[in-house]
């Protein structure tokens, strides 16, 4: 049975149960809620990836916050930490990932009218609209193959990727999966079907530039590092993993002078060795990091789970009750920690 099916089903049995009871129950009073990008019109290197959340939706998500949690700062963030991961009142920190666009035009304001303050983090690689995301990239391909009446560019690209029987879907399908290793592989689909790259970095700036994330930071908003171009960290080397990090700490330290040291992973931290962790300690010195697992403990102090609000586009309620009932069920088989080797 899959993790999305279990979760639906104690969501389901968790209803009768008011929420801030619920919440007692699982003893985690703190919750870290991230998102990619709120907008009402899907770009489209996004729209065969993810949903995208609307400003409504947004809204409506801040207001279930805003009701059941207080508001927190980076510094409750780093009080939670020296406190064992303890908090007595129920708190909520809002992070953003990717560096997109819209968190400048969208978010930003929205935030700044509530006094909100949040985590934004932010691969350099894409900053001023520099390269586009590999994902991105497979976005625009998968819709190019939807909407394109040209054969013959199917067929070539048949060829390159040596299927011979396969239609778009299965095509498609295939494009999917391509990893961070396959750059140069998307790189050549895109060229032989004639998608400029380069064009719609130039036309539709889909990430943030260097004068808005510095704009953000004055206004008194987190900015951190989620590496340098976004790999699947579990698909690099260890040297890989801690070079991402020092491109990224090195653009971050000249260019920006962040507040304080932290680190999102990309995608997530799942089977990340236990030395990448001490790297990050002992030679990055940071001083949080945050992985993607909801809400979970973990054994290493300084390393926070934080929960993904794009999930279908359910809202806040759903995604959190169904969190705290899965929470309660691992708690049962103990296992709701993270134990690293």
């Amino acid at each position: 049975m899959s993790r999305q099916i279990i979760k639906d089903f104690v969501y389901y049995f968790s209803k009768p149960l008011p929420f801030n009871l619920l919440r007692k129950l699982t003893g985690e009073n703190f919750i870290f809620p991230f998102y990619h990008l709120v907008a009402d019109n899907t770009p489209i290197h996004i729209k065969n990836l993810y949903p995208a959340i609307s400003v409504e939706h947004f809204k409506n998500d801040l207001e279930f916050l805003l009701k059941n949690y207080h508001p927190a700062t980076i510094n409750d963030v780093l009080a939670f930490v020296e406190n064992g991961k303890k908090s007595e009142k129920p708190l909520f920190f809002l992070s953003f990932d990717d560096g997109m666009r819209e968190c400048y035009d969208v978010i930003f304001p929205i935030l700044k009218q509530k006094g909100l303050q949040s985590a934004f983090f932010i691969n350099p690689a894409f900053v001023d609209n520099k390269t586009l995301f590999y994902k991105h990239k497979i976005s625009l391909i998968i819709e190019a193959l939807k909407v394109t009446k040209e054969n013959f560019l199917v067929s070539e690209l048949m060829v390159f990727l040596d299927i011979f029987s396969a239609n778009n879907k299965q095509i498609i399908e295939t494009i999917s999966r391509f990893k961070y290793s396959d750059t140069s592989k998307i790189d050549k689909i895109g060229k032989i079907l004639k998608i400029d790259f380069e064009s719609y970095l130039k036309k539709e700036k889909p990430y943030l530039t260097l004068s808005q994330v510095l704009e953000m930071q004055d206004n008194g908003f987190i900015i951190g590092s989620h590496s340098n171009d976004h790999p699947k960290f579990r698909e690099i080397s260890e040297f890989e993993m801690q070079n991402q990090l020092g491109q990224s700490f090195n653009y971050l330290n000249k260019n920006i002078h962040p507040q304080i040291l932290s680190f999102a992973f990309p995608f997530s931290d799942i089977n990340v060795p236990f030395s990448f962790f001490q790297f990050l300690d002992t030679k990055i010195k940071i001083e949080l990091s945050f992985g993607t697992s909801g809400i979970k403990k973990d054994v290493l102090p300084k390393h926070i789970h934080r929960v993904p609000m794009e999930d279908n586009l359910k809202n806040a309620t759903r995604i959190i009750r169904s969190e705290y009932a899965y929470f309660l069920l691992k708690s049962i088989f103990r296992k709701n920690t993270i134990n690293r080797q």
